[in-house]
């Protein structure tokens, strides 16, 4: 039997913002890879309240002539208390049918050193984006914990 995979309470939202035009990797059949970054600055609530800060993200994302897009993220989450912790993940993007923002959805773990932030080692995050503008230069972003 299968059990019921659980969306499970919301523990970050924010404000993305891209750092400009990324770099082209290559070019082929399977589409344009490219590498790109971005920041966003995340309000914790639920069991992350209180855990203010930024995250910075570096992404490799291959974009297929037609269909759906993936990337694969790394980066840092660093607390206005100065605590961090790093992440990798994978995302999904796919462009809205009929014109519109695109929106994107990722799968996320953590790793930390600090004792405050410990919990994080065992969380698999689903996190959501939607692009406030076509160019993903600004976007929400929510991470809930899944259970």
């Amino acid at each position: 039997m299968v059990k019921n995979l659980v969306l499970g309470e919301k523990l970050w939202e924010g404000k993305g913002k891209s750092e400009g035009a990324g770099a082209i990797k290559s070019v082929g059949m399977e589409g344009i890879t490219s590498e790109y970054s971005w920041s966003a600055q995340v309000k914790g609530m639920g069991r992350a309240k209180g855990i203010d800060g930024n995250i910075h993200v570096t992404a490799i994302m291959t974009s297929p002539p037609k269909g759906v897009t993936a990337a694969k993220d790394q980066g840092i989450f660093m607390t206005i208390n100065g605590e961090m912790c790093v992440l990798k993940g994978s995302d999904l993007m796919k462009m809205p049918t009929g014109g519109g923002n695109p929106a994107a959805v990722g799968l996320w773990s953590f790793m930390t050193m600090s004792e405050k932030l410990g919990w994080m080692n065992d969380l698999v995050a689903l996190v959501t984006f939607e692009a406030l503008d076509p160019m993903w230069m600004d976007s929400n972003i929510t991470i809930y914990e899944w259970k």
